[in-house]
C-alpha cells in the first residue's frame, strides 16, 4: 500500500465543471477555457472536465477528444486537470483513460459500469480490472468514482481493497458522492492514506476533519472561495443554506442557471437532452437567490477577512 498517495495533495478543491454549449449543442470551448483558467487563478491546482455536473455522459468521446488541445491553446497544461471516464464497455473506457493519461492529464475519475443493474462485487471487481489492464503501462492517478444513485453500483472499502491490491499503482483515491455518511466514514476509516474526496458539499468540513483530502464540486463552480473554506475544515452556515434550495431543483441545470445568474452570461443555462434548462419562475428565483446569497457571502468574508 502507498503510505500517502501525491493525489492528497493535489486535490483539496476541484471544481468539477460545468460544459457551456452553443446554440447547436457543441461545446463551447472558449468559454469552457476561460471559465477552467478562472477557478485555476483561484488557488485551484486541478479542475475536472466532464463529470457528472459537466453532463459528460450526454458528450461523445470524439466530441470531447480535443480536450487537452484545446485547453493548452489557452494556457491550461493538461496535468491541470482531471478527466471524468464513463464506460459502460470496459474496453471503451480503458481505451479512453490511456489516452487521457499518455496525454498527461492530472488523473482520471473513472465511473463504474453503469447499464446491468445489480451486478455482484466480483463482476464490479472484473470490469474495474480489465479497464486498468487496458490502461497498461500508463495507469495511474485513478479516482474511483462512487455515486450509486446513478450507476446502481457502490465502490465501497472492500472493493477498493482489492483493487489497491491488485493494482497498487494506479488507484490515487475515491469520489464519494453517495451522500451517505456512512460510506464515507467506512472509506476513510480504511483508505485514508488514498484521496479520499467528498461529493456532498454538507459533509465535506467534517469529512476533511476525519481525513478526506477534498473534493471534486459542483458548488465549486460558482462558490470556490465558500468550498475552499470546507475544504480547510471549516464549518459555514451558508453551505446548509445553499444546498436547502439547491437540492430542491434539479442540480445540474441549477448550478448552471446559478453560473448564468452569477456571470450574466445566459449561455451557461444551456443543457444536453435528457436534462432540461431551469425555466419555472420559481426555479429560477431559487437559483437567483443562491447567486446572491454567494455575493453576500464573499462580501461578508471580504469585510470580516476570513
Amino acid at each position: 500500500m502507498i503510505d500517502s498517495h501525491s493525489m492528497r495533495k493535489k486535490i483539496g478543491v476541484s471544481a468539477a465543471l460545468t460544459t457551456p454549449f452553443d446554440d447547436i449543442g457543441a461545446i463551447d470551448w472558449p468559454r469552457f477555457a476561460a471559465h477552467a483558467k478562472h477557478l485555476l487563478g483561484q488557488g485551484m491546482q486541478v479542475v475536472t472536465a466532464f463529470g457528472t455536473t459537466g453532463e459528460g455522459i450526454s458528450i461523445s468521446a470524439s466530441a470531447r477528444a480535443p480536450l487537452y488541445e484545446r485547453m493548452a491553446a489557452a494556457g491550461i497544461g493538461a496535468g491541470n486537470l482531471v478527466e471524468c471516464v464513463y464506460g459502460p464497455s470496459s474496453q471503451d473506457a480503458g481505451d479512453h483513460a490511456r489516452r487521457s493519461l499518455e496525454a498527461g492529464c492530472g488523473g482520471i475519475l473513472l465511473t463504474p459500469p453503469f447499464y446491468f443493474k445489480q451486478p455482484t462485487e466480483e463482476g464490479v471487481y472484473r470490469w474495474f480490472a480489465e479497464v486498468l489492464e487496458r490502461t497498461g503501462a500508463a495507469g495511474r492517478d485513478v479516482i474511483l468514482y462512487n455515486i450509486p444513485d446513478l450507476t446502481g453500483v457502490r465502490v465501497g472499502p472492500k472493493l477498493v481493497a482489492r483493487l489497491r491490491v491488485a493494482f497498487p499503482h494506479a488507484i490515487a483515491g475515491v469520489k464519494d458522492s453517495s451522500g451517505d455518511w456512512h460510506q464515507t466514514t467506512a472509506l476513510l476509516a480504511e483508505h485514508a492514506d488514498l484521496a479520499i474526496l467528498v461529493g456532498h458539499e454538507g459533509h465535506l468540513a467534517k469529512a476533511v476533519r476525519q481525513g478526506a483530502s477534498g473534493a471534486i464540486s459542483g458548488v465549486a463552480n460558482f462558490a470556490p472561495a465558500l468550498v475552499a473554506k470546507l475544504v480547510g475544515g471549516e464549518d459555514d452556515p451558508l453551505i446548509d443554506a445553499l444546498l436547502g434550495r439547491l437540492l430542491k431543483l434539479p442540480v445540474v441545470p441549477a448550478v448552471k442557471a446559478i453560473l448564468a445568474a452569477q456571470t450574466g452570461d445566459a449561455v451557461w443555462a444551456r443543457v444536453r437532452a435528457p436534462l432540461q434548462a431551469v425555466e419555472e419562475a420559481s426555479a429560477l428565483k431559487a437559483c437567483k437567490e443562491i447567486s446572491a446569497m454567494i455575493s453576500a457571502g464573499a462580501t461578508d468574508r471580504a469585510a470580516t477577512g476570513t
